[in-house]
């Protein structure tokens, strides 16, 4: 089983989107874990109205942030392996199926593909060649945009995103990557939406460099 971990916040407007990408995967051994971090929005209103049993959602009383959001939802999934999904992007129909098939093909336990980007139709992802293969540590740390990753459960064990600095979530992967056999597949499995002005991601991108020095 998959499980999919959901951070939201105020996305009435997007969520439905994010959701019926999941319900429309091709693989359907899945686990959708929704953390709503203190909406203040009718996103809430929609949750109460998802009736797939295969979907639970966590409330959060107040927002407590998108790290805090995610290890909520990491300390209550089940599957033998995991992801995360943005509320306010889509998953290919075979993302799923397309990387489980990888990971049994090549061994791996962690796999990366790209992303697309939704107004443009772009490739998100650089920093390695167009092509299939194995990343090491090393090429991992190389690359530059926006790729996916679904990864053995087994590898995040108790490690989990930091709630005092949100955007900064890569030492975990960082952790992660030392004992993963990772994968790349140079498909885009995820579609990227750029369209809104609340992205978290986005406004790590322009922090000055003193902020993320002091994050650091």
């Amino acid at each position: 089983m998959v499980s999919i971990v959901m951070a939201t916040f105020n996305r009435a407007g997007t969520i439905e989107r994010a959701l019926g990408s999941v319900l429309g995967q091709t693989h359907a051994d899945w686990e959708l874990v929704i953390v709503d971090d203190g909406s203040t929005d009718t996103t809430q209103e929609f949750l109460e109205q998802v009736t797939d049993s295969r979907i639970r959602v966590i409330t959060h009383s107040e927002n407590r942030g998108v790290c805090a959001a995610k290890n909520t939802g990491l300390d209550n999934m089940r599957g033998e392996w995991f992801t995360t999904l943005d509320s306010d992007d889509e998953m290919m129909p075979d993302a799923l199926e397309t990387m489980l098939e990888c990971a049994a093909r090549t061994g791996a336990t962690a796999i990366t593909c790209n992303c697309l980007e939704y107004s443009t139709g772009q490739f998100r992802g650089a920093g390695r060649p167009a092509v299939d293969g194995r990343l090491s540590p090393k090429a991992t740390a190389r690359l530059r945009g926006d790729h996916w990753d679904l990864t053995r459960t087994s590898l995040l064990g108790d490690l989990r995103f930091d709630e005092r600095l949100p955007g900064y979530e890569a030492i975990v992967w960082l952790q992660i990557n030392r004992k993963a056999r990772r994968y790349y597949l140079h498909r885009a499995l995820l579609v990227v939406h750029t369209e809104g002005e609340d992205r978290v991601t986005s406004s790590m991108r322009t922090s000055s460099l003193r902020d993320k020095a002091d994050s650091y």
